[in-house]
C-alpha cells in the first residue's frame, strides 16, 4: 500500500500561504487536499490520518480506506455520503517485496499530477480547537501498481473527479466508481530506500535508482 506522497506542484486554487512542496509526506503528516465548499473548489492543507469527530482513541486513526466496503464502515460512511475530497499529487510510492527485503518504487504520469479520492473530516476537542484530516482510498492494484503490489490508490480522470465531488451523486453509484476507475500512472521507477525513513526530504527521494518503466512496456 501506498504510504508515502509527493507533492511538490502548487494546486489551482492556489495552496494555503504556509504549505511548502514536499517530496516524501508520511502519514500523520500535513498535506493538500481539493474539496468543494459552498459551490466552490477549495484547497485546504490537513493532517493525513481521519479523525471523525466522534473517535476518541486517536490512535485508530486511519490513512487509508477500501474502497469495497466504505459503506460498512462506520469510521468511513458518513465522510463518504458528505465529505469526499480529492489528494492532488506528483505521485505515490509502492513497495514490492524483494526476497527479505522491500524495494520503493516511485510511480506518476508523464506529466502532469495525479487526482487521488480522499474523504475529509473534521474534529472538535472540549476546548475548542479543532482541526481537519483525510484518508486516501485505495482499491485492488491495476496497470503498473499491479506490477508491485495487490493494492493502489485511486486514481481519478477529470469526469470522474467531478462526479466524486458533486453533492448529487448518489452514495450508491460511489464504488462502482471508485472500482471501474482505470490506474492514471504512466510511468514508474525504483527509487533509494531511504524514502522510508519519514524524515527523507527533498526530490532524491523521487530521484530514479534503476530503469524507469513505461505503461506501454510489456511485464
Amino acid at each position: 500500500m501506498s504510504g508515502r506522497l509527493a507533492q511538490f506542484t502548487p494546486t489551482q486554487p492556489a495552496p494555503p500561504e504556509r504549505w511548502s512542496p514536499s517530496w516524501n509526506i508520511a502519514p500523520g503528516r500535513r498535506l493538500l487536499i481539493l474539496r468543494k465548499v459552498s459551490g466552490s473548489m477549495e484547497c485546504a492543507e490537513v493532517l493525513w490520518n481521519l479523525t471523525p469527530d466522534w473517535l476518541r482513541d486517536l490512535s485508530r486513526a486511519s490513512f487509508s480506506a477500501n474502497a469495497e466496503n466504505l459503506a460498512e464502515r462506520p469510521m468511513f460512511r458518513s465522510a463518504l455520503s458528505e465529505r469526499r475530497c480529492l489528494i492532488p499529487v506528483d505521485g505515490f510510492f509502492l513497495w514490492q517485496q524483494q526476497g527479505q527485503r522491500k524495494q520503493p518504487w516511485y510511480l506518476r504520469r508523464r506529466s502532469g499530477t495525479l487526482a487521488i479520492a480522499g474523504l475529509w473530516e473534521r474534529y472538535q476537542l472540549d476546548d475548542g480547537t479543532q482541526w481537519d484530516s483525510c484518508a486516501l482510498i485505495t482499491a485492488p492494484a491495476k496497470g503498473l501498481a499491479a506490477r508491485i503490489g495487490s493494492r493502489m490508490p485511486v486514481t481519478l480522470n477529470a469526469g470522474e473527479q467531478a462526479m466524486w465531488l458533486a453533492s448529487a451523486t448518489a452514495v450508491s453509484a460511489l464504488q462502482p466508481l471508485l472500482l471501474n476507475a482505470e490506474s492514471r500512472v504512466e510511468m514508474m521507477h525504483p527509487v533509494a530506500t531511504s524514502v522510508g525513513n519519514p524524515n527523507a526530504a527533498g526530490a532524491q527521494c523521487c530521484t530514479p535508482t534503476g530503469q524507469i518503466v513505461l505503461a506501454s512496456q510489456p511485464a
